[in-house]
């Protein structure tokens, strides 16, 4: 099939651009008292170094968004092996917070579940494309999707990261779901799948005392520990009103919020920009949700209309999480906010699928 290339979408370009400024400024007010009192850094170490990702990614995604998006699948024989291999090399190096999550490389730290998920939904946007006529069919359609999901999302549980496992399977679900799984094999995965997570919480005394947390934050036993961060997030959210304290005028930040600068981001943001700040940035991540349905509605190319699907369920499942996690609405997971947290990662994995996703913005066409 050959394909007319035009601009890309500039709305959605603008929004990415806008979600980056808005993390950069908001890094930079959390972090200073972290980054200073905790870790006797300068007030600037964080800002600076998510700036420097952050030009890297941006270069990053320039350079994706000229790359025609069918290469990826050339790409496919290098991004599987380096994605496993980057997974399992993980347990080589030594823990952070509890678990084997990150690939240090002297001063950059690198984390191979972000490439995992761009490479599974990359990956299975091409079989599903490919399979698209046998996926009534669960053991010919359906299955080998399916293993390609739990040999990477259990690559990633057992660093442990069932938030990391949880991204990656919600966005290659969504995969499935729009190239036309029937209904009644959606239900067969949906429901194991549901009966799992509910295991994985259970078994687990961390996980299991995080929910109990969830349900009562300010109970006397919860909020001097596993319910202290979602506490001091709601104390940050409601103190800053409609309007805000004002930027660089959080108190919570005062090393009341553990790492402020990270996850729980949207609370200090909501604290100094106030509800209409917050509301603001939500309805940056409903216009980027938008677009990216709009760019897969438009494409020709089922390939490259999955790509759209995955790449923007992957946000929007972050975006919702983390928002939901930090107003209390959901218990507490370690999904960052895309483009708005700290993590160079991140950031830098987030743009890459934002410029395959502006590159596929280049091939749609209008409707008739």
């Amino acid at each position: 099939m050959k394909l007319t290339r035009h601009r890309p979408d500039f709305v959605l370009l603008i929004t990415v651009l806008l979600l980056v400024s808005s993390g950069l400024l908001n890094i930079y007010s959390a972090s200073m008292i972290w980054a200073s009192e905790h870790l006797d850094k300068s007030p600037h170490y964080f800002f600076i170094r998510q700036c420097l990702w952050a030009a890297v990614g941006l270069i990053a995604m320039v350079t994706v968004m000229n790359l025609p998006y069918w290469k990826w699948r050339d790409l496919l024989k290098w991004l599987i092996p380096a994605s496993l291999v980057s997974l399992l090399l993980v347990f080589v190096f030594p823990k952070v917070g509890g678990a084997h999550r990150w690939i240090a490389l002297g001063p950059v730290s690198f984390q191979p579940s972000e490439l995992a998920t761009l490479t599974v939904i990359v990956y299975l946007s091409h079989l599903v494309s490919k399979k698209h006529d046998q996926l009534a069919d669960f053991k010919k359609g359906i299955v080998p999707p399916l293993v390609v999901i739990g040999l990477f999302a259990g690559l990633v549980l057992i660093e442990p990261a069932m938030d990391g496992a949880s991204l990656l399977a919600v966005s290659g679900l969504a995969i499935l779901f729009a190239g036309g799984t029937p209904g009644k094999h959606l239900a067969k995965i949906l429901l194991p799948s549901g009966l799992l997570a509910v295991a994985l919480v259970m078994l687990s005394d961390y996980r299991r005392a995080r929910l109990l947390a969830f349900l009562d934050p300010f109970s006397p036993e919860n909020i001097q520990y596993w319910g202290y961060q979602q506490a001091n997030s709601l104390y940050a959210v409601a103190s800053g009103g409609w309007t805000g304290r004002g930027l660089g005028r959080s108190i919570e930040k005062f090393l009341y919020l553990p790492e402020p600068h990270t996850d729980f981001i949207f609370a200090i943001l909501s604290e100094e920009w106030g509800t209409l700040g917050g509301i603001l940035l939500i309805a940056l991540f409903a216009v980027l949700i938008i677009r990216g349905i709009r760019v897969a509605s438009r494409l020709p190319d089922r390939f490259g209309a999955l790509l759209a699907v995955g790449i923007t369920a992957m946000i929007g499942f972050a975006a919702l999480a983390n928002i939901g996690m930090v107003s209390a609405v959901l218990p507490v997971i370690g999904i960052p906010l895309p483009f708005v947290s700290y993590g160079g990662s991140s950031l830098l994995m987030k743009l890459i699928a934002m410029g395959l996703l502006l590159n596929l913005s280049r091939y749609t066409v209008e409707d008739a």
